[in-house]
């Protein structure tokens, strides 16, 4: 999760003594919005301020509530094709599971701070894994996989956005001018979009012509047919893998990039170079260290990114493993595990290679 200095809403002015102000506004770190760009002043706009356990109680309430009224209405069209993979949920236990996982997943975002946009990128990159079992193996339609998995993303996203109120209020003129540009190109988004699909068509396209087929058929019981595999390509993969660049942008590498604040670079200089001392130093020091990243430990940069990568592919794998032995006919342990280690290879991967491309 980003840290940033929280907004002050009071003048600079205000804020430093002369000599304190001369230094950052030399060093550029004070923007006023006579200095900001005029695309990076945008309104902000609030969910309204009810008390926490209010507003989450009101975002459970209707993302259950636009699931279930949504599933309704494909009952008659994808509804049949869904069911005809899935278990019986009849015991009280088995729907207890299902209904914990979900009030934990949501409880856990809201505790993250995150906004509606990282909630729905992170949701997408959780759940496509599902969706691709059941497209590939159990040969589901598009229409089916696609109508489930929107209904997926509009149950978390609408009610994030209406009564979950956003952790920091920053805005993009704190950030240091480099950082606001990389963000703001649509040219290196698409470039590091394309990025991170080619990381998941990749492990997947690997997985596909190596180990995967036989440990499916032979830990799933229900598999229908191993053609989709056989027919994927790396190029088709890329492009079926777009989203999951795109999410993946949106989630891990935009956030690492906007990690350094320009107050914070500005004021660099002022404090005295910290000297490492094994004696003193913490494990994230000494590990810093020796990979010679500074004596001051991990960078905010570097620990966004070790942040997010670490959530992402604990999500992808925990979601993984629950939604498919939780729903999936004929699933086994050790198989869906193997499914789900070939998606938390592919996010850490991808964390990994953003960290590199965001120090370049």
């Amino acid at each position: 999760m980003a840290s940033h200095v929280p907004f002050l809403a009071v003048r600079p002015d205000a804020q430093f003594s002369t000599k304190a102000r001369d230094f950052a506004s030399a060093n550029g770190a004070l923007t006023t919005d006579a200095d900001a760009p005029e695309e990076s002043i945008m309104p902000s706009i609030h969910a309204p301020k009810l008390p926490a356990p209010v507003a989450f109680t009101l975002t459970l309430l209707l993302s259950l509530t636009i699931s279930v009224f949504l599933y309704s209405l494909i009952a008659d069209t994808a509804g049949y094709e869904l069911a005809s993979v899935s278990r019986d949920l009849t015991a009280q236990w088995q729907v207890g599971i299902i209904f914990g996982w979900k009030v934990a997943s949501l409880a856990a975002a809201w505790a993250s701070g995150y906004d509606w946009l990282d909630l729905t990128a992170l949701t997408l990159l959780s759940n496509t894994p599902y969706y691709h079992l059941l497209h590939t193996f159990y040969l589901l339609s598009p229409t089916a996989v696609l109508s489930a998995l929107s209904i997926d993303l509009l149950s978390i996203a609408l009610p994030f956005f209406l009564f979950r109120r956003p952790a920091s209020s920053t805005t993009a003129a704190e950030f240091k001018p480099s950082s606001r540009a990389v963000v703001h190109d649509p040219s290196v988004l698409l470039l590091v979009t394309l990025f991170g699909s080619a990381i998941y068509a990749t492990t997947l396209f690997a997985s596909f012509n190596t180990w995967l087929p036989v440990y499916m058929i032979q830990y799933f019981d229900k598999i229908l047919s191993l053609g989709r595999v056989r027919e994927s390509n790396l190029f088709l993969l890329s492009a079926l893998a777009l989203p999951l660049g795109a999410a993946s942008t949106q989630f891990v590498f935009v956030p690492a990039v906007l990690a350094s604040n320009r107050l914070l670079k500005a004021l660099d200089p002022i404090t005295a170079p910290v000297k490492f001392d094994p004696k003193t130093a913490t494990l994230a020091q000494t590990v810093a260290w020796n990979l010679g990243l500074g004596p001051e430990g991990f960078s905010a940069r570097t620990r966004v990114l070790i942040k997010r990568t670490g959530v992402l592919v604990l999500a992808s794998s925990v979601n993984t493993t629950l939604r498919v032995l939780g729903t999936v006919e004929g699933t086994e342990v050790a198989g869906v595990l193997g499914w789900a280690s070939v998606w938390g290879l592919a996010a850490g991967m991808t964390g990994v290679l953003y960290g590199w491309v965001a120090e370049e």
